[in-house]
């Protein structure tokens, strides 16, 4: 049993950055992109109630999921990219510019969804509609994914340790890989 209510500490800790863009070293792009993630990611599944029910209810809401999933995927991408461009490190993993170039992309087919949906919701929804959510699902798990790897794997952008008074020399190291 322990005697101590600390969480354990594994043998071997990856080196940490602590994001720039942080409210009381709380980083603000994870906790942003997770709404982004749900709304867009969603759109599909509307469209394809919409079609099953035959109730414009469900291309009204795949509309505004994919406005506003647009909205505070572009302030997330803002703060991302500030992330991204203030801390050295970060420049240096491809990982962060192939999430960089994907969320981009995806940005672009969520800007293209509001544009095609905006004159009619439900006369949207088929053919074109239908194309561009499975794109934008694609779009949203590959930048998912690679924005994961970037805060699991690599330590970018995370809380940050305090008891590491060595956390910011890691910023002008080369990735280890």
């Amino acid at each position: 049993m322990r005697r101590r209510l600390e969480p354990p500490k594994p043998k071997t800790v990856s080196h940490s950055v602590r994001s720039r863009m942080a409210i009381a070293k709380h980083p603000l792009h994870p906790m942003l992109v997770v709404y982004p993630i749900a709304l867009l990611s969603l759109v599909l599944p509307a469209d394809l109630l919409s079609l099953w029910l035959q109730q414009p209810f469900w291309a009204q809401t795949a509309y505004w999921m994919n406005a506003v999933g647009l909205a505070v995927g572009l302030l997330a991408g803002a703060i991302g990219t500030a992330d991204m461009f203030l801390i050295r490190v970060v420049r240096r993993h491809v990982s962060a510019w192939n999430h960089f170039i994907v969320a981009v992309m995806l940005l672009a087919v969520a800007g293209l969804g509001v544009w095609l949906r905006a004159p009619d919701p439900v006369a949207a929804v088929w053919p074109w509609g239908v194309l561009q959510s499975g794109l934008m699902l694609l779009l949203v798990m590959i930048a998912g994914w690679l924005g994961g790897t970037l805060s699991f794997r690599h330590g970018i952008g995370v809380y940050g340790d305090d008891d590491n008074p060595h956390a910011h020399e890691a910023e002008d190291r080369p990735p280890a890989e």
